[in-house]
This record gives C-alpha cells, sequence and structure tokens, in this order.
C-alpha cells in the first residue's frame, strides 16, 4: 500500500460527517461525547476468511461487519439513531489503496444506511483484513430493552423471517454447484450471505410489544435459541413444520447430502430476530410489525418449564438439540 496508517485515517475521516452529540470526533486521542441515560455497546468483529471472502468487493465486506455489529442492537430491541460506531481496520501492508478505499467508503456508506455516526477507531498493519466494530447506543430510561434471559413458560417463539440462507449462500461462494437451482434463487441466497439486513425497524416495535426475551440469529437459529434457554432457564420446543426456510436453501442443502431442516437451523448469519412473547400479546405483535415493516411474525415453538430440570432446545422430531451453528473454535456447524 502507498497510504500511510495516518494518512487513511484523515480519509476517513474527511467522510465521515460527525454528529452534534460530539464534542470530538475523530482525529484525537479519544472521542468526547455528550449522553444521558443508559448506553447499550457491542463488539463485534469480521475476519476476512472467516467472515467474509477476500475476494469479494472492500464496500460489501465492510457493509458486513457493520451489519453484524448493529444486528446486536437490533437483538437487545433497538433501532436507529443515537449510535456511535468505532472500527479498528487492520489489513497488511501489501493491500492496495483501492481497497483500503473501499473499506472506509463501506464503513461509511453502512453508518449513514443504519442510522449511526463514525467516532473513532484505530488503523493497524495485520496479517489478515479485519474489521473490529464497536457499536454504543444510547436510550433513555424509558425506552425498553429486551435480554435473552427473560422467557417464561407459556410464551410463544417466533422469528421475524426465514432462516438458512446466508449458510447456503456461502457454500454457493465456495464452488458448490447446484443443478436444478434458478439463478433468481442463487442471487437471493448468495444475498443472504453478503448483504444482511439487521432488524433495526422490527426491534423496537417488538420490544414495546412486550417481547419477553429476543436475540439476533448469528452464530444459527439452533444454537441462538439454546441461548435463550439457558439464560432464561427454560425449555424452547420447535415445531419444524412451522419453521420458515429462504427458497433455494433444500436444493442447497440436498447437493451438500444434509437434512435441509438440520442445515437450516444450524446455519449462520441469517440475522434475523428469535424472540418469546407472551400468547396474548403475539397478535398485537404481529399486526404492529405488519403494519412497520410488511412482514408477518412468524411462530414456530412454544417456551415451556425446563425438561428433567435442565434448560435445552427441543425439536419435534429431532429432539434434544445440544448445539450446533457456528463456534469460532469448534468451527460451523460444532455439536
Amino acid at each position: 500500500m502507498d497510504l500511510s496508517e495516518f494518512e487513511l485515517i484523515g480519509r476517513i475521516a474527511a467522510r465521515a460527517d460527525g454528529a452534534a452529540r460530539f464534542e470530538t470526533g475523530i482525529g484525537d486521542d479519544a472521542a468526547v461525547i455528550r449522553t444521558a441515560g443508559r448506553i447499550v455497546t457491542s463488539v463485534d468483529t469480521a475476519v476476512a476468511g472467516v467472515h467474509f471472502q477476500a475476494d469479494r468487493p472492500a464496500a460489501e465486506s465492510a457493509r458486513k461487519a457493520v451489519a453484524g455489529a448493529v444486528s446486536d442492537l437490533a437483538a437487545m430491541g433497538l433501532g436507529e439513531g443515537g449510535t456511535e460506531l468505532l472500527v479498528a481496520l487492520g489489513a497488511p501492508s501489501s493491500t492496495p489503496d483501492a481497497y483500503l478505499e473501499g473499506l472506509a467508503d463501506g464503513v461509511v456508506a453502512a453508518a449513514a444506511e443504519f442510522g449511526a455516526e463514525l467516532a473513532g477507531g484505530d488503523v493497524v498493519s495485520s496479517p489478515v483484513v479485519f474489521l473490529s466494530v464497536t457499536v454504543i447506543a444510547h436510550v433513555d430510561d424509558a425506552t425498553p430493552v429486551v435480554r435473552r434471559g427473560g422467557a417464561r413458560p407459556g410464551d410463544v417463539v417466533a422469528v421475524t423471517g426465514p432462516v438458512g440462507g446466508a449458510a447456503a449462500g456461502l457454500a454457493l461462494l465456495e464452488g458448490l454447484e447446484v443443478a436444478d437451482l434458478s439463478d433468481l434463487s442463487r442471487e437471493l441466497l448468495i444475498g443472504c450471505q453478503t448483504h444482511p439486513q439487521p432488524q433495526l425497524t422490527a426491534a423496537p416495535v417488538l420490544a414495546r410489544a412486550g417481547a419477553t426475551s429476543m436475540i439476533d440469529v448469528s452464530d444459527g437459529l439452533a444454537a441462538d435459541l439454546r441461548h435463550v434457554a439457558e439464560a432464561s432457564g427454560t425449555t424452547v420446543r420447535l415445531d419444524p413444520g412451522t419453521i420458515p426456510i429462504v427458497p433455494g436453501v433444500p436444493e442447497v442443502a440436498t447437493a451438500l447430502d444434509r437434512d435441509p431442516l438440520v442445515f437450516a437451523i444450524t446455519g449462520g448469519e441469517d440475522y434475523v430476530l428469535a424472540l418469546t412473547i407472551p400468547q396474548d400479546r403475539f397478535e398485537a405483535a404481529d399486526s404492529a410489525l405488519i403494519e412497520a415493516t410488511g412482514f408477518e411474525l412468524l411462530a414456530i415453538g412454544a417456551v415451556q418449564e425446563p425438561a428433567g430440570g435442565d434448560a435445552c432446545l427441543l425439536v419435534d422430531g429431532l429432539g434434544e438439540i445440544a448445539s450446533g451453528g457456528h463456534d469460532h473454535f469448534r468451527g460451523p456447524g460444532a455439536r
């Protein structure tokens, strides 16, 4: 690369407008931000070869990194606005300037897309390209924040959209050939992998409607709902016939000699929301979600008392799902 560390920081700073609440933004040792009430914060890291492919467009990969971090705020029931990003960027010294510029453009564009402001970060030399994104949301005491540990027996388990698309898209990007997959389905699945959509509109609607727990499906529906079960001390039981699967996923799963349902619920990076909500609030929540987004709230199961005293995830016909989904130390689909 020809760009120095400080030249790259300067170019990023020139692209970021800042916000009125910033007393000091990009360019000093730390950002100074006026705040009130509570902050909700999370860190998410995307690494080339793990979360995105190095040969994909830089701006696309940067957007995906930001989307994954912002989705953690949606998982807490938060939407757009009042959010800062701090982004640490690492890249080998051989990285072309055009690629670095693309990463910078992608971060700034994603921040604008998701209603956030870029407040600062860091630039370092690294063996591989990575982006570590810290999100900080400012909320007042009246804003409901939904945790993963509030599910109660009798609650409905629901999702905001279908699953399995991102895992299928990754398989296609890695070279899988599926003869009976239409071009439209192929494009849809690859888009699920490369262009995730954090549920920033749906999340606050569902929080206000009375969701008792919520999580974004990043590690896979099975793994993430097991997190909910364990945090809540309950059993989450799913009806497999009601679990929505992205069109084209069964064909990809079959080509991989995998059961389509298991493939769909253990694949990660779908970034839909999985939640629990009291049965008597489900209909109102569904109506509110349709009004806000145009999409239905999809019931897929129920919360029960812990089976045998232990929290677990059960899928009718499959039994207890002990693990599954992506584990950074065991690999995808680890059990």
